[in-house]
């Protein structure tokens, strides 16, 4: 990394930490591999090639929902299909009552993005679970993943869903290939 002209991260913290927790590139700065290597001065957090670009999402893809003439709705039956009372391998659990307001989120299955939290926050609140149903995107349970992160992640969602019994007020998809339909969903 002392190589190169330029180093793009997507946030500070990544690059410097924060007063509670050393940054990815900090922790670089210095460290030993015992009877192999030694390094007393890494990495320079503080090195003008690092740059911060946060991600963003495609405005031509994900708008607000009340831009009408945006909306594509010649892909609103597949997307019904996956909110339909089918359970199969792309999608687990099915919502009874599809008048109340969705809690919708769309992210990878691991730690950093926290479903199982979301999902354990409002498996644990009756209120919440009265009045709006659980949508989550994410987690290809279509095949068996090879990130040990994602296994356990996924273990805890069943654990969650059978714990408190969420079938009726939660949907649980399979990641959509289709970024457009994304976009839409």
């Amino acid at each position: 990394m002392n190589h190169t002209d330029f180093i793009i991260t997507s946030t500070f913290q990544e690059i410097a930490g924060n007063k509670d927790t050393i940054g990815q590139y900090e922790s670089h700065m210095a460290f030993t591999m015992p009877g192999l290597y030694c390094v007393v001065h890494g990495i320079d957090v503080f090195d003008p090639k690092l740059n911060i670009v946060s991600p963003r999402a495609d405005t031509n893809l994900y708008f607000p929902y009340t831009d009408k003439n945006k909306r594509l709705t010649a892909l609103h039956p597949k997307i019904e299909e996956l909110f339909s009372d089918v359970e199969n391998d792309e999608h687990l659990c099915v919502l009874k009552d599809n008048k109340k307001p969705i809690i919708f989120t769309m992210a990878r299955l691991d730690r950093v993005k926290n479903l199982t939290g979301l999902v354990e926050l409002y498996a644990k609140s009756p209120k919440l679970r009265q009045l709006v149903n659980l949508v989550i995107v994410g987690g290809d349970r279509r095949k068996e993943s090879k990130d040990l992160e994602e296994q356990a992640e996924m273990k805890k969602m069943y654990r969650l869903i059978e714990t408190y019994n969420l079938n009726g007020q939660f949907r649980w998809i399979s990641p959509q290939m289709n970024r457009v339909r994304n976009g839409e969903l």
